[in-house]
């Protein structure tokens, strides 16, 4: 059998490695902006509009200490309107979920509410049900 000295060696190895991978997954996030886009709208018009469409994106800015939220429509004029823009503290747990410590009020008829943030192979992703027990997945990409 292994000795006292041996098992506590092992499991500080083990330790060592876990608090390496999630520090790594916590830097590929800090002072970095990552986009999606989370949908469309289409305006009936009555006569042609060439700007009656709109792409929806969801917009994450890190620091160490905050998560700035973003929901921005972009018309198919490339006119851009910003419809929410909060700030929060974040965590990220041992799960690689992006925990934002948000104000229910705050989120409530907005998109990034019951929105799940997980880091998964390097890449933010976002779990969102929609609909009748439809979970759509989103995923962001790293602005340079």
């Amino acid at each position: 059998m292994y000795n006292k000295q041996t098992i506590l060696i092992l499991i500080f190895y083990i330790n060592s490695f876990l608090v390496i991978n999630a520090q790594s997954e916590r830097d590929l996030l800090i002072d970095q902006t990552f986009s999606s886009n989370i949908g469309s709208i289409c305006e009936e018009t009555t006569g042609d509009d060439s700007c009656a469409g709109s792409q929806l994106y969801l917009i994450l800015k890190f620091t160490e200490e905050t998560i700035t939220v973003i929901e921005k429509e972009i018309s198919s004029c490339k006119v851009e309107h910003i419809s929410s823009q909060l700030k929060y503290k974040w965590e990220l747990t041992k799960d690689s979920e992006i925990k934002i410590n948000t104000n229910p009020k705050d989120i409530e008829y907005l998109f990034s509410k019951d929105i799940i943030l997980k880091i998964e192979n390097k890449t933010v992703v976002g779990y969102k049900e929609i609909g009748a027990k439809k979970i759509d997945r989103f995923e962001f990409k790293k602005q340079l």
